[in-house]
């Protein structure tokens, strides 16, 4: 069977193609559980549930005893849906899921699930047999489609410039963004569209206008305001270790932006590269002119030097990020 994306599922779906199996499996746990509900509510749509669905793991319960509940027929409905989570299966149970999955109950749909992002972690006889989605980490435009499709599913829009403040948290957690967008939806209440003034109002705006504060700073090499913005942070509860590395990351954007400028890339393939949204990529153009590249490779080492100071010295973490402050803001290099 097909590694599908998620919209082709749902096309299959819309066009009456209910699979006897399906497996999401990925590193991003609030996609498989978003994706396992959507198909369940499609495959028994009003059926009663308590009598057609059954959630099964294989932590509390074995293998033999979900495969034979899937080979049950559903009660007043056409499809028994059988959720296995957490696959992790040994090696001795995989030939009794193949020989299921070779002549599997056609009026059952099985999910499995597993939270493994290496697809060889999982049985061979799914990747023959089901259909397969892969649910890993959503970045750069899959998720900011993913929030507009979100946003649009409520029935607001949200302003490019909002979107780029809500995402611009490092690894977003898509069930925390989606916490947020809930939050937003019930703030704006009656309007039509997300702002960026609704955005910055409602969700935690101190510390997100501090990071953004903290970048320009560091961007235009501005030693005092660096100073204020990392006695702001740190006074606001964040851990030292998270502030280095915001700044070890805008380093490392200076320097891959300033490298792919050399090769002479214009903007907007920066910004598919890094998997960034065009405005920032624009935004970081512009600082990476304040330093040569040369400089910017010096940088991301004494950035890396710093994160092993903190971890294997004893040395004040705010006496650390100051050092890292004066090496990217100082004026002593020539710009190329």
């Amino acid at each position: 069977m097909p590694r599908v994306s998620a919209s082709a599922l749902w096309k299959r779906l819309a066009q009456g193609q209910i699979d006897p199996c399906y497996l999401f499996f990925g590193e991003e746990t609030y996609l498989i559980q978003e994706y396992t509900a959507t198909l369940l509510e499609h495959i028994l749509d009003t059926a009663p549930r308590d009598f057609n669905c059954d959630v099964c793991s294989v932590d509390s319960d074995t293998l033999e005893d979900a495969l034979s509940i899937a080979r049950t027929l559903p009660m007043m409905a056409t499809h028994r849906v059988v959720i296995l989570h957490g696959l992790q299966l040994r090696k001795a149970d995989w030939p009794q899921l193949e020989r299921y999955l070779e002549h599997p109950s056609t009026s059952t749909a099985l999910i499995c699930s597993s939270s493994a992002s290496d697809p060889k972690k999982v049985p061979p006889c799914l990747g023959q047999h089901a259909v397969t989605v892969e649910c890993n980490r959503l970045e750069g435009p899959r998720l900011h489609d993913w929030v507009t499709h979100t946003v649009t599913q409520r029935g607001y829009r949200i302003a490019p410039e909002a979107l780029q403040v809500l995402l611009h948290e490092q690894q977003p957690d898509l069930q925390t963004i989606k916490q947020e967008i809930e939050k937003l939806c019930t703030y704006v209440g009656e309007a039509s569209e997300i702002t960026l003034d609704d955005v910055q109002e409602a969700t935690h705006t101190s510390r997100l206008q501090s990071i953004f504060a903290l970048s320009d700073a560091l961007g235009t090499r501005q030693i005092g305001p660096a100073f204020i913005v990392v006695e702001r942070l740190l006074n606001q509860g964040e851990p030292p270790l998270v502030i280095l590395s915001m700044m070890v990351r805008h380093v490392r954007l200076l320097w891959s932006v300033k490298q792919l400028g050399q090769q002479r890339h214009d903007a907007a393939h920066m910004a598919k590269t890094l998997g960034l949204p065009l405005a920032v990529c624009r935004q970081l153009v512009t600082q990476s002119r304040h330093f040569s590249l040369e400089h910017l490779r010096q940088l991301y080492a004494a950035a890396l030097e710093a994160d092993v100071t903190f971890k294997t010295s004893n040395k004040p973490p705010r006496a650390i990020l100051e050092e890292l402050i004066l090496h990217i803001c100082g004026r002593g290099t020539t710009l190329v």
